[in-house]
């Protein structure tokens, strides 16, 4: 018997909630610190048995659903446990892929839109709480706001981020790092490209704010092909009986852009040490670059030495010695070559082409929202490379968002299961 539509409209709503409560408390309690991840995650799993009559998946998607986020996650998990690994570290590895299980019976609830809607909203959330930090810290040292965001900044160090103080020449600045602080760029890159530029450039300011080096050359790099395309836009020459008024309006999006990035650069650019470390960074010879290459070398030493490596990997929770830290490490900065240590390279192409597969279907749509779905998805595929953030809660919540937005982009499925809860 179908429910009352107010019914439907007040279901459809406690999942809404249910889903940024799950994304906020990933966002601000990444490391599980103060359990609201856990609790979010709970609360989503008995959520989920209100939509669970309503999912579907071909049993070929199935199956290759089954095999990328269940099947060999959990071999790879056995298989580390068997050698020797950390059992609790190769099971915090692996946990993330059950985000993607439980979002796969919530999101045929919703349409193709909507929940990633909410994701974007809620990372939104961290440009401001960065910003107003920084400002707090920066421009009132002694104040007791100052001194107690210190306090609990120094108390969350490390489990939740990276936070205090650095110093940037003759400058002392505060480092507000959330561990879901890259995340912000594929937020920008879905603002920008929606036209909200006003939370495109407070999320930009954010990125520069959080000193992020990979996180700013990304945002600049999708910021300056957003300002092109919008440019040269072949709508402006097709449709002639437009063109003057879609080139005037084109024009005030690029500049718009240009002066927001502008001003977002300058301000961090002003600071001769940070940009030093920028110019640094892209001539890979500031620390992190050095870091990261030798990261890079013991990893293909291992493949060498290990050839069998590349087919099964070397398992979760198995550390491996680098020299860019000269000690066993478990994650590093260069996480696609991580992810294919721990899981195996036949695994990571075939999670890769989910990725990049959903992206691409995203992108070729001719919607300018679902566009900007599929160049923010990947944004964070190149960000997530940078830092160890691709096998996260975050990632894989955001790679399930995409693909089933795309899916319901093709489907008209989506819109039966609506009308029925």
């Amino acid at each position: 018997m179908e429910l009352p539509r107010a019914e439907n409209r007040r279901r459809i709503r406690a999942l809404a909630i249910i889903l940024l409560f799950l994304f906020v408390s990933n966002i601000f309690d990444p490391g599980g610190t103060l359990g609201l991840k856990y609790l979010a995650f709970l609360v989503a799993v008995l959520s989920s048995l209100w939509t669970l009559k309503f999912f579907y998946m071909s049993p070929r998607v199935l199956a290759l659903g089954l095999i990328v986020f269940v099947v060999w996650p959990i071999w790879s998990l056995l298989y580390g446990a068997a050698r020797g690994g950390d059992l609790s570290v190769g099971v915090s590895q692996v946990t993330p892929f059950l985000f993607a299980c439980v979002l796969a019976l919530i999101l045929p609830a919703f349409d193709s839109r909507t929940p990633l809607r909410i994701f974007y909203a809620c990372i939104f959330l961290l440009a401001p709480v960065v910003i107003a930090s920084f400002a707090v810290v920066f421009l009132l040292p002694d104040s007791s706001l100052s001194q107690t965001l210190l306090e609990i900044f120094t108390q969350l160090h490390e489990r939740e981020g990276y936070f205090g103080m650095k110093s940037m020449g003759d400058l002392e600045v505060p480092i507000v790092y959330f561990g879901s602080s890259l995340f912000l760029v594929p937020t920008f890159v879905y603002y920008l490209f929606v036209g909200r530029l006003l939370r495109a450039g407070v999320t930009l300011l954010a990125i520069g704010l959080t000193f992020s080096k990979a996180g700013i050359t990304i945002a600049l790099v999708f910021g300056a092909f957003y300002s092109i395309s919008a440019l040269f836009s072949r709508t402006v020459l097709r449709v002639r009986e437009r063109a003057r008024m879609l080139l005037h309006k084109r024009l005030r999006k690029f500049l718009a852009v240009v002066v927001v990035g502008g001003v977002a650069s300058g301000l961090l650019l002003s600071i001769p040490a940070f940009s030093d470390q920028i110019r640094d960074a892209w001539a890979g010879e500031s620390e992190t670059a050095l870091t990261r290459m030798g990261h890079f070398h013991s990893v293909m030493n291992l493949f060498l030495q290990n050839p069998h490596y590349l087919i099964v990997g070397q398992g979760a929770g198995i550390p491996f010695y680098s020299v860019g830290e000269s000690d066993y490490i478990q994650s590093f900065e260069l996480d696609h070559l991580n992810a294919i240590r721990k899981f195996g390279l036949p695994w990571f192409l075939g999670f890769s082409a989910l990725v990049l597969l959903s992206a691409w279907k995203l992108v070729i749509t001719p919607d300018l929202e679902m566009r900007a779905f599929g160049f923010a998805l990947i944004s964070m595929y190149l960000a997530a490379g940078t830092n160890p953030v691709l096998m996260t809660p975050l990632f894989i919540m955001l790679l399930t968002l995409s693909y089933f937005a795309q899916r319901a982009g093709h489907e008209s499925t989506n819109s039966r299961l609506v009308g029925e809860l």
